[in-house]
């Protein structure tokens, strides 16, 4: 799993120094696979391998950014709530729950619609959406913890609220944080395809999503141009979800050991 986001990883890194311009068109329309075009051409010419390259790097930049930036502010306000409690914890909460109604993608496509879809637009909506779920599971974790002996040792020794809870407390969550991180990059994947699909992408970037759209009537004639973005689409969510999994196996796996 692992090494398939290395590989997503590499063909971004090969796309940003590839010297073939994406959008450009030429002569060789709806070519077939080929050694001269491993994945074919579009309608326009297009080189379909050199576009799917240069989607990765859209993928890369429209799901990590957001998953970190969630991660980092879900993890201080679920770890606010958890570990300080009382009104702030009240507060806080309704305001995740208040977030969490919201319909994410239904969110995104009204924004990318009065805004423009640029990634960094797609980006911050996918981070105010995502932040939440950190939120939450930190929160249940700061609770869990907070009570437990070595903490109240901690104070006993004369350390601060706020140093427990980042050197005691918050190493404790990591696990929760970078397994829900690892999902809602994926989940960025889709929110960005699915745009890019009705239209709303970034005009700007190369998406996969945007692939499948322009495919749909040469589906008949030009079989590849819609069945590479959407294997690679499902194989970069795939993946990302895979490593998910195996993070919170292998975190499990830990605790039983230590158990």
């Amino acid at each position: 799993m692992l090494a398939g986001l290395a590989v997503v990883a590499g063909t971004a890194i090969a796309a940003a120094v590839a010297s073939g311009d994406p959008f450009a068109p030429s002569e060789r329309v709806l070519a077939h696979p080929s050694h001269a075009h491993v994945l074919g051409t579009d309608e326009l010419g297009r080189d379909v391998f050199g576009r799917i390259l240069h989607g990765a790097r859209t993928a890369l930049e429209v799901s990590i950014p957001p998953a970190l930036a969630a991660a980092l502010a879900g993890a201080l306000i679920g770890l606010l709530a958890g570990y300080v409690g009382g009104v702030l914890d009240e507060v806080l909460l309704k305001v995740t729950e208040l977030v969490l109604v919201v319909p994410r993608f239904l969110l995104a496509l009204v924004v990318a619609a009065l805004f423009g879809g640029h990634l960094w637009v797609i980006g911050a909506v996918l981070a105010a959406t995502f932040w939440p779920h950190t939120a939450r599971l930190v929160r249940g974790e700061a609770i869990a913890v907070r009570e437990r002996p070595f903490v109240e040792a901690a104070h006993a020794i004369g350390a601060s609220n706020a140093r427990v809870a980042l050197r005691h407390v918050l190493p404790l969550a990591l696990p929760v944080i970078a397994v829900n991180a690892s999902f809602q990059a994926g989940q960025a994947v889709l929110v960005e395809s699915g745009l890019a699909f009705l239209g709303l992408g970034d005009p700007d970037a190369v998406s996969w999503g945007a692939m499948l759209s322009g495919a749909q009537s040469y589906l008949g004639a030009a079989w590849w141009m819609s069945v590479f973005p959407g294997v690679a689409i499902a194989l970069l969510v795939l993946g990302v979800n895979l490593v998910g999994d195996g993070l919170a196996d292998a975190w499990n796996l830990r605790s039983l050991r230590r158990a």
